[in-house]
């Protein structure tokens, strides 16, 4: 579904644009997404920029829970710390929440939200194929995040 720019759409029309995009996106492989001046499909009218940063010398990287999709490095600025718990909004497949368990540690806790099924399931398949018990993901909207008040570090 692309974005017809002369066509208002209502923020649940943009947030099925959003859930689609990323959906197709989850099932691509990495070279794709990096390869795509969109993320998936066709460019059209809408530029879904992908931005692909170098994660392979941070603790905890997990290849196959990195889509090509980074818009920086969260974790070397989030001033993680050893027994935190943190939440990442747009969790995708989980690579940025690997990351921040490797700071945070086995005494702390890590919970991935995404607003789309696919990639909830795909980071959920990647937890466990890690052996990670303290990474959870959770389907949901930013808006009304399914967490607890005043959990999070």
């Amino acid at each position: 579904m692309l974005l017809n720019r002369n066509k208002m759409k209502t923020a649940e029309e943009l947030k099925e644009v959003v859930k689609e995009t990323y959906s197709a996106i989850a099932l691509q492989s990495k070279e794709e997404n990096e390869t795509s001046c969109c993320g998936a499909g066709e460019c059209g009218t809408v530029d879904h920029a992908v931005f692909a940063d170098n994660y392979d010398s941070l603790k905890g990287y997990a290849p196959d829970a990195n889509l090509g999709l980074g818009c920086g490095l969260p974790t070397e600025f989030a001033q993680i710390k050893e027994g935190d718990t943190v939440v990442d909004l747009g969790s995708g497949a989980g690579n940025d929440c690997f990351v921040a368990r490797a700071i945070a540690g086995d005494s702390g806790k890590v919970i991935g939200l995404d607003m789309t099924p696919i990639m909830v399931e795909k980071a959920q398949q990647n937890a466990e194929k890690l052996g990670f018990n303290n990474v959870e993901f959770r389907l949901g909207d930013i808006e009304n995040m399914p967490i607890a008040g005043k959990i999070a570090d």
